[in-house]
């Protein structure tokens, strides 16, 4: 239908682990893109059973999933580039090979993960998203996923919390 926005399910540092609830957060998404640290071809199969999935290597990938995956993908998604990469470093300090790449690709949106701390913040007319881990609990971080929803005019982004009974809303951002 004209005009209906895209579900865009997106997850990060998963370290070998599917957690079934992203099975409920996925439902209806369109496309599911995965930042790194995957740890487990099992993983992207099941997610890939829920919705067809792009992904990137993480520090932590080994082969054969270290020589399959690129390190970074820019997805044109709904009529915006998204940028797709591990290690971002923080939007207001980013690495050298991340600004590097957001320089190169001029994205929309960078979607990044290692840090394993969800965040939605917008900078420089980019919308960052760091949907956290939804690997095992490590630290006091919160286990998270969030899902994108892309209109022509916005990109919406949603955190949720895992380490509930069902997925639940934890923060919100947009982009125009």
């Amino acid at each position: 239908m004209p005009g209906s926005a895209l579900q865009v399910g997106v997850v990060s540092d998963t370290h070998g682990l599917f957690d079934r609830k992203l099975i409920d957060l996925f439902a209806g998404t369109d496309l599911i893109l995965h930042a790194g640290d995957v740890c487990g071809q099992s993983v992207l199969d099941q997610l890939a059973a829920l919705a067809p999935v792009r992904a990137v290597c993480g520090n932590c990938d080994v082969a054969p999933l270290s020589v399959d995956l690129p390190r970074w993908r820019t997805e044109e998604v709904g009529g915006h580039r998204i940028l797709l990469l591990h290690e971002l470093g923080k939007p207001e300090r980013l690495t050298a090979a991340a600004s590097a790449r957001i320089d190169a690709e001029q994205p929309d949106v960078v979607i990044s993960g290692h840090s394993h701390q969800g965040r939605i913040v917008v900078r420089d007319g980019i919308l960052f998203l760091n949907p956290g881990s939804a690997g095992r609990k490590r630290f006091r971080l919160l286990r998270s996923a969030a899902v994108l929803s892309l209109t022509q005019q916005e990109v919406k982004a949603t955190l949720f919390s895992l380490e509930s009974e069902k997925p639940t809303a934890v923060a919100h951002g947009s982009w125009r």
